[in-house]
């Protein structure tokens, strides 16, 4: 009986780990279903500081660089400069729902100008990113920028 039991415990054994499918190689490249995740400043920078709109030349919109590295030392605690909308602050560090940049991606009723990006929208994925950045940027530091 003993025999039997152990027989059918390697039989077991042996059919579930047939049908396990191993390692990959390179697993990590398979690790979030092949969507590319990016930071905030990648996110801004590619879908915002495009040319015309919020790059890094003296021509860019509202004169807002969105483009170069260091992005949060332009936008956080920042007011925008738009006519009738002075009174919004760019980013409040820690406060995505205070801060007039999700108001824009997410064209808030209310906002000054257009929604942006001017062309298309961002994916959910994107805006919760920056979200998150705009969290991470309050920090336990009472605020204090943590350098991107």
């Amino acid at each position: 009986m003993v025999r039997v039991v152990l027989l059918l415990l390697g039989l077991s054994s042996a059919i579930l780990a047939g049908g396990c499918p191993g390692s990959l190689a390179n697993g990590d490249a398979f690790g979030d279903g092949g969507i590319e995740l990016r930071d905030a400043e990648a996110i801004l920078s590619q879908s915002c500081g495009t040319t015309g709109c919020h790059d890094d030349t003296s021509q860019a919109q509202a004169g807002l660089d969105l483009r170069s590295p260091g992005v949060e030392n332009r936008v956080v605690d920042v007011n925008a400069i738009t006519a009738g909308c002075t009174d919004r602050t760019i980013v409040v560090a820690g406060d995505p729902d205070g801060s007039y940049l999700i108001d824009k991606v997410l064209n808030v009723p209310g906002i000054c100008g257009l929604q942006m990006p001017v062309v298309g929208t961002l994916p959910a994925e994107d805006i919760e990113t920056l979200r998150q950045w705009i969290l991470d940027l309050g920090g336990s530091s009472g605020g204090m920028l943590d350098g991107g």
